[in-house]
């Protein structure tokens, strides 16, 4: 029943990972789909029920914003729109990152940083190869 409630979420749970890239690009796609799910974090963290609960909305929260941002962003004219777009989503991330981590252990909190680092990673790989083949 938890593993379907899990599943149903669907929920990319490391959106909020990609903050820390997306001042690198200019689209959020390249970022969504490479984020891992509540599902696979949970896994990895260890997270306890109680701590599922507490996450699995702020993520939802942060994957409407990070939706949101890519639409902005292609709605962007201008470098400077793209900009304040950009800015406003590392505001929120920053935001989220720090709910994420206030309801994590201190383990928790160190594997969650190398899982955002990683991320990141593949998510420059991804803009450069973008931009390279443009």
């Amino acid at each position: 029943m938890i593993h379907a409630r899990r599943s149903r979420s669907g929920v990319c749970a490391a959106a909020g990972l990609m903050l820390g890239v997306m001042v690198n690009a200019w689209s959020a796609q390249p970022v969504l789909d490479t984020l891992p799910t509540l599902d696979t974090l949970s896994s990895r963290l260890e997270l306890t029920p109680e701590q599922e609960a507490q996450l699995r909305p702020l993520f939802q929260k942060r994957q409407s914003e990070l939706q949101q941002a890519q639409l902005s962003m292609q709605a962007a004219a201008t470098k400077q729109q793209k900009r304040e777009v950009l800015r406003n989503a590392k505001k929120s991330g920053d935001a989220f990152n720090s709910q994420v981590e206030s309801v994590l252990t201190p383990s928790q909190k160190h594997e969650w940083r190398e899982i955002r680092s990683s991320v990141r990673e593949k998510v420059k790989e991804r803009v450069k190869e973008k931009h390279s083949s443009q």
